[in-house]
């Protein structure tokens, strides 16, 4: 007893694995009864014993056994998580219970499989049963035959597939053992009991005295009649059906007849793949001149078209040859045996033979003309049997026109086949329009005058009378001879039919009078379907047949509900018993003192108050399981309860009551007490709202299906109508909280009550609430309230009007407490959250079939137009009184589909808007009558009629908006309808196609239509139509996007060689337009079919804090990866394939592929060589992807048999490149391999799938800078060249691109190799391709890829043009005219000895191709070049064009006592400017020193307009080159600044002369280099961009453009607005020119943008000109017309995006922002906006990882600025509000990545508290943190970065400054920016910079100009050389310092500090410059030549007053009064 005690005190998962075989029978037992009552069969203790289930079959205790499989049975039935324990479980009953000892083991054993198999887990089951077949144990294999036999015989051969079966019959009817071929017999007795003769030609591998056995047993069961007895949970609908019909037997026995299943035994044959059993050579033969090799390539096919099932492939061109043969080839043997040979093509494929039927059958009927009674007699066979591949009235136009021929014979065959045909047809078949053209077509040969037709045609008559009976074909016979009527009937008693023809039997009257009408019940919800729900101790409801009888009880059947509210209909049944009053006060005195019992009822309210105060107090003490929450309810209800007059008592009841509902278990039966009282009290001023959030709670507790119900039925009831109306908004914002969960149909009786109400409250409250399910049901909800007052139903629309674009919110209420997801796969129990509603689903729909009858579709086809009108009204008024409709509506689309054609346009009008009246009653049910009524629409788009074909578009977009364009465009409808269609119809849909596919998401379109359409897209191009030409080109686009470029140029082979080159315009236009190619999802979503709860999904990311948000995004998956279910029901095939998908990634990071490089190198496996793939390599690369741990599932498709499941490989692998990168990478040698063996596959389309993924690998990896290694090379590349000589160009093309690309990752001397080897090939197209490869390699790279050495390589080439082929000729030679470009006339030696002819070849081409060839003229070297510092002699040529010296132009000014100008020689003005001295100057050391002077004067002079002298004359030539200038050793600047404010002193190195006049000449160099960007010469503008292109490729001579970037961007802009504006549109322009400036200024702003120090300095405004002309170039159309236009586009793009990935992020984020701003102001098009808005969607993707280098204040301005420009309420006005979007996703991208700090940097904005921009930041913050940050803010980011950075320049993102600080900062710069106040702002930004080091300024700076931030600097450098020196002596600082210490400007006298100031100076000089063209940086030389002049005289300070005023009066120079960079503050 000790023992048993001891275990008895473990967890009940421990007892059942306990060592003691009595502790596990106690758990068992224990289990057994624990399991059903855990209510929730996705609790969490479920899992704790999913893995022990196979411990409990297999227990060694026989006894425990038993008990244990009791306990399975329990749990299988009960438990959620029991399908994924089917394969363990199964495989130990298999190995331990069906051959127990045990009777009872056996049958509980055999139950728990039955079971399930039940719960969808049949497949599993069958596989391991069938595993058990090869145990060694004969009683093992005798049981599982048995189980086997007995699910078959319960479920059905639907359920328990007996082909599998089959196959093992022969081995398990041979075994040894008696008993095992005992049950195999009765195994395969009952199979033939369910598929009877599909059985017995599999059975002819049997014995005969077998067969003869079974055959006696098969002829015992007669006529039995099969029934499936248990059912699956998917199939309670039929379950219900029988069992509905078990008391009327002669129905029942119907319907168990219609459902037994009547299987074709060509189900069960193994298809064979005759395709690639042809030989190679058949093609050829085939289609051979002579006869015999015709003849033996069809006795070669022959015997493998015997075969009586074909694997299925590609046919298309075994047909086209079979139908040459048989209608074109004269010799009579070989027309028979390939007749012989497409009949058993037309059995062996069924009903894949479809597509070739009715071409071979018109073929055949035109050859019955043959008279060879052999040859007649194959033709007879095949034709039979290609019918059964299509349909009469598929092939009725053919058949029709061969009873029209001329030969007898021909229509002789043709009424004989039909008269077989007709043997297959039913009544169904012939509908009058077809019986018509039949009957008189037959009618007419019966009247031939050959007697063999008129029979022929009489038995075809007669075999149809047959099938559709006398009255309905002598409507069209009319008047025939008796005799040939005789006949007629003669033939119709012989006829035996094929098919069998059940007469009608009428409907019993009883039945009909008991059915419920539509309208009396809705039809049951799919979203409710029958739902297991085991409660222990509960007995069920409802009782069901069938093995779970007792254990489940079916849920909204009835459900129960409110009356107005009309309940929900998945409501359950409360199991809480009902107590008395008194029972819940003894209840509550557990729990509660005597003393707050009777209070609570006591007459004195201060008692009340303090009694229910302290039933609060004590119930929030409570733990949930201590409460009895009905006994406490009731007590807080006792009189005067919830109706207490007193608000503050009632306020605490009502508070109590609230905490109850939250913190117990509170039940139906404890709301029932209290809910009246509540209803009541929603009127209440003073306690309504708080009534309102106790009803939400007990919503939550007691479910809102309930609830609402209830509230809204006890409302109405009230007088007051102040109640209704709290009511009606009480349950809108239930609603919005807990998501539609109600059935709408009762709740829209409700709301009616409430529109008809009096009171105006209450009727808008109906219609808020009418507003809020509008979200859930969009425009299905108005037609309920179309019978509403006109005045009422325009309040409804407007209210739907506001709703319009507002998406649902999710539900954040109703999640079902203490259930766990972590099992949640399938998303389909309403208790673990709220259902996804399907809202259709929802909507009570009418059966109209009865209504429907053939008379009325008699009169929809009548001659009468009248009588066909009075048919569509009828119809009509059918569907609007019905409004929605089922979708079992009989041959009305087929009736309407013609009536659309009709030839009154009334008519076809009507019908259009009666089909899409159809559309809108049917819904969802439209997809299955797609295929028939779209014809109609496509017909009636030919229409001439303007408005017919208007109504036709309205009608075909109706239909699309229900069946969605895949559905739509499908079956090769559109194909057909533009193959035939008018010019009107082809104008009109392209049009249609191109709207609709523009904006289509990729899956949503049936790319194998859009295939189809292709070539008639491409035809119409051309059309002579203009409009059809119109609607084509405006097609091209989105056909290229959902087919791709490649795509679409695989169809131009189809195209005519004259037309080609118009199509491949077209698609070389639009290919630049193509939209980015976009991210691929996440893998969650990616995954298809693979819906995943936390054990999925969780597992990869981190779920947030707040479980809603985690299930409502959990939800969104699951809703876009399947249709929503609410139940299990059904949902057992889906678990099945999500529990077996592999989740893990497609590939794996590792580090595996070095050491399979060295295993190959050291021979451990098999080096990858070969001419075929050989089953060792294909094993050997299964192997080393295993190891790498590929998904299981991707290698499953791989390695397929079927192409397709390859082309799903590739698809996937592609979708995973750009998320996956460095996986492909580390994987990327088994990826190429596997890709060389699908090299060698058949089927084109895989290849070309293999090409395109490669282009995208060898793209990406080139981008990430990998190395392709020589082991992936030398196992790829051989296998790519071979492809170079694919017939096909869709190969050839992407192979020589990849070819290319791999050259950027791999050397190319490695590379040329591989094409030396190519030339060895056979094939001449590979040899050519090789050959052009090895010119562009030469070429590109030069000589280097001549291996092994360029006199091998070159031979080899050469000996290429003696070559048979002209190609190959013609590529060998323009290689060696590659290499003569390079080498010049060294290439006749190298190339070695040739022929007379063949050299002559090679000259000629030379000289041809040299003639051809553009020189490029070298710069002339001149005598005497000026040099400058650091070009040394080794230096470059410069350019400059030598002229005689000049006077330097110098400063004159006036002294009193001094002399007048100071003499000297002058030099030109630009030489001067440059540098450029005479040789006297450069050779005088005294004159190297002299400083720099200009000649304001002479520039005032140049600058004047009415300048009467000669100026001088500069030509381009006489640019200086800068690469010359630039080619110096730079000079550190000094740090002193060179405009000294007064006052300031400070100490500086000494710089000589030379090196600053070096640098001040390469500046100027640059900046008059800069200003010819802008000039309209084209030579000029292309000669200044190549000299900075040379500047820019180096990276130490760059660095000296980084401050003339603005100002090069700024006239490159003003150059690209030349050409737009001017040049291209001036016809006399050359447009070749444009194209050359475009491409040299996109190359040079390439390059600034490449390089990252020169890209980040430009301004913002200058960034938005910059985008805004690129935006307005790439959507020129003139330019897309060009040669090279599109090339441009292209490079633009890449451009675009270069400046908004590397220009400074601030600036560019700014500019983009501004220029969305203007865009939508200024109305600049759709199209420029749009672009502009994709480019914003760049910065907001990249946003977060660039967000340190983000000025986050001013983006806010920026995006306030737009909201107050464009509020928001003002964008439903606007056509589109993408734009305001764009706005949001920043400003919720920007709270993602900086959280709540973003609200401290309002500091530009007034007012900020108020704005809108304020008001969404606090919006969007208020919502839970994504899961993709996992709530964590961008200020931690910033904060780890800044621990971890080892130095401050580290840190990228610097710390946030206070808004103390930041003020202090602000008022700093107003003094630097004022005239008073400079210097001392200048010091206290010193200061302050030193007292916060961390301080980040640039902000600040980075509004301002360049000038002014150089100023900042360059004060904040003097202030701190000032501080450095204060303790030096200022008299031995002046005298060792003199004047190079204190600056330039320090000589200078100033009379007057305070009134004084030095940027009025600087202003003025700045003026003059810029009235010059130049720089305004060259002020500070400017200002240092003044002050040496004046220092070189005689020492003497020169008094700046003084020196103002001479300049004033001399060049009328006024002084700049205004404050200095008054702008920039």
């Amino acid at each position: 007893m000790e023992e048993d005690t001891e275990y008895l005190k473990l967890p009940l998962e421990d007892r059942c694995v306990h060592k003691l075989w009595k502790a596990r029978l106690s758990g068992y037992e224990e289990c057994t009864k624990h399991f059903p009552k855990i209510v929730d069969e996705r609790s969490p203790e479920f899992n704790k014993f999913a893995p022990l289930m196979k411990k409990f079959v297999t227990d060694s205790n026989a006894v425990a056994q038993e008990k244990a499989l009791d306990a399975v049975l329990a749990f299988v039935e009960n438990a959620h998580v029991a399908g994924r324990t089917a394969g363990d479980v199964t495989n130990g009953i298999v190995q331990k219970c069906l051959a127990a000892p045990k009777r009872g083991t056996q049958e509980k054993a055999l139950e728990v499989i039955l079971l399930y198999c039940e719960i969808e887990k049949y497949e599993v089951v069958q596989e391991e049963l069938m595993k058990g077949f090869t145990q060694k144990n004969p009683k093992v294999v005798a049981a599982c035959v048995r189980s086997i036999a007995t699910a078959l015989r319960e479920f059905g051969p639907k359920v328990i597939n007996p082909k599998p079966l089959i196959k093992q019959m022969h081995t398990l009817l041979e075994d040894r053992d008696k008993n095992v071929r005992e049950e195999s017999k009765k195994m395969v007795i009952e199979m033939y009991r369910w598929i009877r003769q599909a059985l017995k030609p599999q059975m002819s591998s049997l014995k005969p005295v077998q067969i003869q056995e079974l055959e006696a047993e098969f002829d015992k069961l007669g006529n039995e009649k099969v029934v499936q007895t248990r059912f699956l949970r998917s199939q309670q609908e039929l379950k219900a059906k029988i069992e509905a019909q078990a008391d009327e037997e002669e129905e029942e026995d119907e319907e168990v007849e219609a459902d037994a299943p009547e299987l074709d035994p060509f189900e069960f044959l193994e298809p064979v793949d005759i395709l690639s059993k042809l030989p190679k050579d058949f093609y050829e033969k085939a289609e051979a001149t002579k006869w015999k090799d015709r003849k033996e390539a069809v006795d070669l096919l022959l015997p493998l078209t015997q075969n009586a099932k074909l694997e299925s492939g590609d046919y298309h061109d075994l047909m086209k040859v079979l139908k040459k043969i048989i209608g074109k080839d004269t010799n009579v043997m070989i027309v028979a045996v390939a007749a012989q040979c497409l009949t058993g093509l037309a059995k062996g494929l069924k009903k894949k033979f479809s597509p070739f039927a009715l071409s071979f059958t018109e073929t055949i009927l035109e050859k019955f003309k043959e008279k060879k009674i052999n040859v007649v007699t194959a033709l007879r066979d095949a034709i039979d049997a290609v019918f059964q591949a299509t349909n009469i009235e598929a092939i009725q136009e053919t058949v029709g026109a061969a009873l029209a021929n001329k030969n007898p014979q021909v229509k002789a065959e043709t009424a004989a086949f039909l008269s077989r045909a007709f043997c297959y047809c039913t009544p169904a078949v012939f509908n009058k329009k077809l019986l018509k053209v039949y009957v008189t077509d037959l009618v007419k040969t019966l009247n031939e005058s050959d007697p063999t037709v008129r029979d022929n045609s009489a038995v075809a008559l007669g075999v149809m009378l047959r099938v559709v009976g006398e009255k309905q074909i002598m409507l069209f016979i009319g008047e025939v001879e008796n005799l040939k009527m005789q006949k007629i009937k003669e033939a119709a008693e012989k006829a035996e039919l094929k098919v069998k023809i059940s007469a009608p039997k009428a409907k019993k009257a009883a039945p009909k009078k008991e059915a419920p009408t539509p309208a009396a019940e809705p039809p049951p919800s799919t979203t409710a379907p029958p739902r297991k729900v085991v409660k222990a101790g509960v007995k069920p409801g409802a009782s069901s047949t069938g093995p779970a009888k007792g254990r489940k009880r079916l849920k909204g059947g009835g459900g129960v509900g409110g009356g107005g509210g009309g309940g929900g209909g998945v409501v359950e049944e409360c199991t809480e018993a009902e107590i008395s009053l008194e029972e819940a006060i003894e209840k509550a005195s557990q729990v509660l003192p005597e003393d707050v019992i009777s209070g609570v009822t006591d007459a004195n309210w201060k008692t009340r108050l303090a009694a229910v105060e302290s039933f609060g107090n004590t119930i929030q003490t409570l733990d949930r399981s201590e409460i009895p929450c009905q006994a406490l309810v009731r007590v807080l209800a006792q009189k005067p309860g919830f109706k207490d007059n007193n608000f503050q008592v009632l306020k605490l009841r009502l508070e109590a009551l609230k905490t109850l509902a939250e913190n117990s278990d509170f039940t139906r039966r404890s709301g029932e007490v209290c809910i009246q009282d509540l209803v009541e009290k929603l009127g209440d001023p003073k306690n309504g709202s708080l009534c309102g959030e106790v009803l939400m709670n007990i919503a939550e507790a007691a479910k809102l299906q309930w609830v609402g119900p209830e509230v809204m039925t006890r409302a109405f009831v009230q007088k007051s109508p102040k109640i209704q109306e709290m009511a009606l908004k009480w349950l809108s914002d239930a609603i919005t909280d807990f998501g539609f969960v109600l059935q709408p149909k009762a709740l829209i009786g409700d709301i009616k009550k409430a529109l008809a109400h009096t009171n105006p409250g209450v009727r808008t409250a109906g219609i808020s609430l009418c507003g809020t399910i509008y979200l859930y049901m969009g425009a299905t909800l108005r037609v309920f309230f179309e019978d509403e007052k006109p005045a009422l139903l325009q309040q409804i629309d407007s209210e739907f009007e506001k709703m319009n674009g507002t998406s649902p919110p999710a539900p954040t209420r109703g999640l079902n407490r203490g259930s766990s997801t972590e099992n949640d796969d399938d998303g389909d129990d309403v208790d673990s959250g709220p259902a996804v509603i399907n809202v259709q689903d929802l909507v009570p729909r009418t059966n109209i079939s009865d209504q429907l009858t053939s008379s009325l579709f008699t009169e929809l086809s009548d001659k009468n137009w009248k009588v066909r009108n009075e048919a569509l009204q009828k119809v009509s008024n059918i569907i609007s009184e019905a409004k929605f409709i089922k979708g079992d509506i009989s041959e009305l689309p087929t009736a309407l589909c013609a009536r659309m054609m009709d030839t009154n346009k009334n008519l076809a009008l009507e019908a259009l808007r009666l089909t899409a009246s159809l559309s809108a009653a049917l819904g969802p049910n439209c997809k299955p009558h797609t295929r028939n009524i779209v014809p109609g629409m496509l017909a009636a788009l030919g229409d001439s009629k303007q408005n017919v074909r208007q109504q036709a578009l309205s009608t075909l977009n109706s239909w699309v908006e229900q069946t969605g364009l895949k559905e739509t465009v499908d079956g090769e409808v559109f194909s057909d309808a533009l193959k035939s269609g008018s010019p009107f119809l082809k104008s009109e849909l392209f049009l249609w196609m191109a709207e609709k596919l523009k904006d289509a998401p990729p899956k949503s379109v049936n790319k194998e239509e859009l295939h189809a359409c292709t070539q008639y897209l491409f035809m119409a191009l051309e059309d002579r139509n203009a409009d059809v030409r119109k609607g084509a080109n405006e097609a091209v686009l989105p056909f290229m996007i959902h087919l791709g470029y490649d795509g679409m140029v695989k169809h131009t082979s189809k195209v005519k060689p004259s037309s080609k080159n118009t199509v491949m315009q077209a698609l070389e236009k639009a290919k630049p337009n193509l939209p980015a190619r976009p991210q691929p999802k996440p893998k969650a979503a990616a995954v298809g079919g693979a819906g995943r709860g936390a054990g999925g999904a969780a597992a990869e990311r981190p779920q947030a804090s707040a479980p809603a948000a985690g299930r409502g995004a959990a939800a969104g998956v699951k809703k876009g990866l399947r249709a929503p279910s609410a139940t299990r029901t059904g949902s057992g095939s889906s678990r099945k394939d999500q529990e077996e998908v592999d989740t893990s990634p497609l590939l794996q990071l590792n580090n595996l592929k070095q050491q399979r490089a060295s295993d190959e190198q050291r021979l451990r496996v098999l080096r990858w060589d070969f001419a075929t793939p050989r089953q060792e390599f294909i094993t050997q690369l299964k192997d080393q992807m295993t190891a790498a741990g590929l998904n299981r599932q991707l290698m499953s498709n791989m390695f397929h048999q079927d192409f397709k499941f390859h082309i799903k490989a590739i698809d996937a692998l592609n979708e995973d490149l750009n998320s996956n990168l460095p996986a492909c990478i580390a994987n990327l040698d088994l990826v190429l391999r596997w890709l060389t063996i699908r090299f060698f596959d058949t089927n084109p389309s895989v290849i070309m799938k293999a090409m395109d993924y490669l282009q995208q690998v060898f793209q990406c990896v080139s981008e990430e800078g990998y190395h392709l290694l020589d082991h992936e090379a030398y196992s790829f590349l051989p296998f790519l060249v071979t492809k170079f000589g694919d017939p096909k160009d869709a190969i050839r093309g992407p192979a020589r691109n990849i070819a290319k690309l791999i050259c950027n990752i791999y050397p190319a001397s490695k590379v040329s190799p591989y094409m030396m080897d190519g030339l060895k090939a056979k094939n001449a197209r590979q040899r050519a391709e090789c050959l052009e490869a090895m010119g562009n390699l030469i070429e590109v790279y030069g000589m280097s890829v001549c291996q092994p050495s360029p006199g091998v390589a070159l031979k080899e080439i050469a000996k290429q043009i003696a070559d048979r082929d002209n190609s190959v000729r013609n590529a060998a030679l323009n290689a060696l005219v590659q290499v003569y470009f390079r080498e010049g006339e060294k290439v006749f030696k190298l190339v070695g000895n040739l022929s007379d002819k063949d050299m002559s070849l090679l000259e000629e081409r030379i000289k041809r191709a040299a003639k051809n060839r553009p020189v490029i003229k070298k710069p002339p070297v001149e005598p005497e070049v000026p040099t400058v510092r650091g070009g040394g002699a080794s230096g470059r040529a410069n350019r400059v064009i030598p002229t005689p010296a000049q006077p330097a132009p110098v400063i004159t000014r006036e002294r009193e006592g001094a002399d007048g100008a100071t003499g000297g020689e002058q030099s030109s003005l630009l030489k001067s400017r440059f540098g450029m001295r005479n040789q006297q100057q450069q050779q005088s050391s005294a004159n190297a020193n002299a400083p720099f002077k200009i000649d304001y004067g002479l520039i005032e002079k140049l600058l004047e307009d009415n300048d009467t002298t000669e100026r001088p004359q500069y030509k381009i030539e006489e640019i200086p080159d800068m690469n010359s200038l630039l080619n110096y050793k730079p000079v550190c600047p000094t740090p002193a600044s060179r405009l000294t404010r007064p006052g300031f002193t400070a100490t500086s190195r000494p710089v000589s002369s030379g090196a600053q006049i070096d640098t001040e000449g390469a500046a100027q160099a640059i900046n008059l280099v800069i200003s010819q960007v802008a000039t309209p010469d084209a030579n000029t503008v292309i000669t200044a961009l190549s000299q900075l292109d040379e500047v820019l490729q180096s990276d130490e001579r760059s660095t000296q453009l980084a401050p003339h970037i603005d100002q090069l961007l700024i006239l490159a802009t003003l150059q690209y607005r030349l050409v737009l504006n001017t040049k291209m549109a001036n016809p006399n322009v050359n447009k070749e020119e444009c194209i050359k400036i475009y491409r040299s200024l996109t190359n040079c702003l390439m390059m600034i943008f490449n390089n990252k120090q020169l890209g980040t300095q430009a301004t913002r405004d200058v960034l938005r000109d910059v985008v805004h002309v690129l935006i307005n170039i790439l959507l020129d159309p003139r330019l897309a017309q060009l040669e090279d236009g599109p090339q441009i586009i292209r490079a633009i793009n890449v451009l675009v995006v270069r400046i908004v990935e590397k220009a400074q992020f601030t600036h560019v984020f700014s500019a983009l922002l501004k220029l969305l701003h203007e865009s939508v102001g200024s109305g600049g098009g759709c199209k420029f906006t749009e672009l502009v808005m994709k480019c914003n969607w760049k910065v907001i993707r990249i946003l977060p990882t660039r967000s340190n280098d983000l000025d986050l204040d001013q983006i806010l301005l920026d995006v306030h600025n737009f909201l107050v420009a464009y509020p928001v309420n003002t964008w439903a006005e606007r056509p589109s509000d993408t734009p305001l979007r764009t706005i949001k996703t920043v400003i919720h991208t920007l709270c993602k990545v900086y959280g709540t700090n973003i609200l401290s940097h309002f500091s530009k904005i007034e007012n900020a508290q108020g704005s809108e921009l304020h008001k969404y930041l606090t919006k969007t913050l208020k919502k839970p943190k994504t899961e993709d940050d996992g709530g964590v803010g961008d200020s931690n980011r910033l904060a780890a970065a800044q621990v971890t950075s080892d130095s401050a320049e580290s840190v990228k993102s610097p710390k946030r400054l206070s808004k103390t600080a930041h003020n202090t900062l602000s008022e700093i710069f107003r003094k630097i920016g004022s005239k008073e106040n400079t210097k001392e702002g200048l010091i206290q930004l010193y200061e302050f910079k030193q007292k916060h080091p961390e301080a980040d300024i640039e902000p600040f700076l980075r509004k301002s100009s360049q000038f002014f931030q150089n100023y900042i600097e360059r004060g904040l450098k003097r202030v701190e050389m000032e501080r450095q020196a204060e303790g030096k002596v200022a008299a031995s600082q002046a005298s060792e310092n003199g004047s190079n210490s204190a600056g330039p400007l320090a000589s200078i006298q100033v009379p007057d500090t305070a009134n004084f100031n030095m940027n009025e100076l600087v202003a003025q000089f700045k003026s003059i410059a810029a009235r010059a063209g130049f720089d305004n940086t060259y002020i500070d030389t400017a200002v240092k030549d003044i002050c040496s002049a004046e220092n070189k005289g005689s020492g003497e300070r020169l008094d700046i007053s003084e020196y103002i005023k001479t300049l004033s009066s001399d060049y009328g120079i006024e002084q700049n009064k205004e404050q200095f960079s008054s702008h920039d503050q």
